[in-house]
């Protein structure tokens, strides 16, 4: 199972990064989720320091709950509907202050978009197009000349990104996947995706676990075959299968940008 970090990413953005937010008149709100709170904070810092880097401040919730989806997967509706109509009600008041809502999860992002109307029957489109996956928001605003991202000289990696289910749902892929081709030192490999076999809480679980590792067979053997230094995906619970079973080093497009990223010239780039 997944370790946990020693300190959540809330704790640490309330005591080292806030009151430097309001230096930044341009702002979004970040839905962390539980993976990068309790999981993977970097990722969160991460995220954090990418923003700051091309001019914006970070804002969290005012409220925040699990996106709900292990409690769909598994039948909990009323409760997934609980913790939906909690998010949706911070998300609304986000955007009325005129902030976006990103997230650095695919399966977040696709759960509050998606399935709580869907699956839990709540109405989310007067903010459904306001809740967006970091790197889509980020590549539009370089697509658009709005910011630069200037990366490090020395940054070498042979990195083969693999397109969660989600993500493929979403028709997403391309935004994580151009942005990593921006970093010079990146020799990119597209995977041939499929999924990767861990669904959720699926391939966790001892009944499933050995068909979970059959589905991801395939994909499993093509990471190996390529010999590359890391797998990149948008995708929590692929990089815990991917990790290991594949027995290489998964991260979020986000952690690869923030450690490719030239922080001081991004930030002179960026100045108005």
């Amino acid at each position: 199972f997944p370790k946990y970090a020693g300190q959540k990413f809330d704790t640490w953005f309330k005591r080292h990064a806030l009151k430097k937010q309001e230096a930044y008149e341009r702002k979004v709100s970040y839905f962390h989720g539980c993976y990068a709170n309790y999981n993977n904070p970097k990722l969160a810092k991460d995220f954090v320091k990418i923003m700051n880097a091309i001019g914006y401040g970070v804002n969290l919730l005012e409220k925040e709950k699990c996106c709900g989806v292990a409690l769909i997967s598994n039948g909990f509706k009323d409760q997934a509907t609980k913790q939906a109509e909690l998010n949706l009600g911070s998300i609304r008041k986000a955007v009325a202050r005129g902030e976006k809502v990103l997230t650095t999860s695919s399966t977040c992002t696709f759960t509050m978009r998606d399935e709580y109307e869907h699956i839990l029957g709540l109405h989310n489109e007067d903010v459904r197009d306001s809740i967006n996956l970091a790197t889509k928001y980020i590549f539009e605003l370089v697509d658009a000349g709005q910011v630069k991202l200037v990366f490090k000289d020395d940054y070498t990696r042979r990195i083969a990104y693999h397109t969660p289910c989600h993500m493929e749902k979403l028709g997403w892929a391309i935004y994580s996947t151009s942005l990593l081709r921006m970093i010079p030192g990146v020799d990119f490999i597209m995977l041939d995706s499929q999924c990767c076999g861990i669904a959720g809480t699926y391939g966790f679980k001892k009944e499933h676990y050995d068909d979970s590792q059959k589905i991801g067979q395939n994909l499993f053997r093509q990471i190996q075959d390529y010999a590359v230094d890391m797998v990149a995906t948008d995708c929590e619970t692929c990089k815990w299968q991917i990790e290991m079973s594949a027995g290489v080093t998964v991260e979020n497009p986000i952690s690869i940008i923030a450690d490719a990223l030239d922080v001081e010239a991004t930030i002179k780039a960026n100045r108005k």
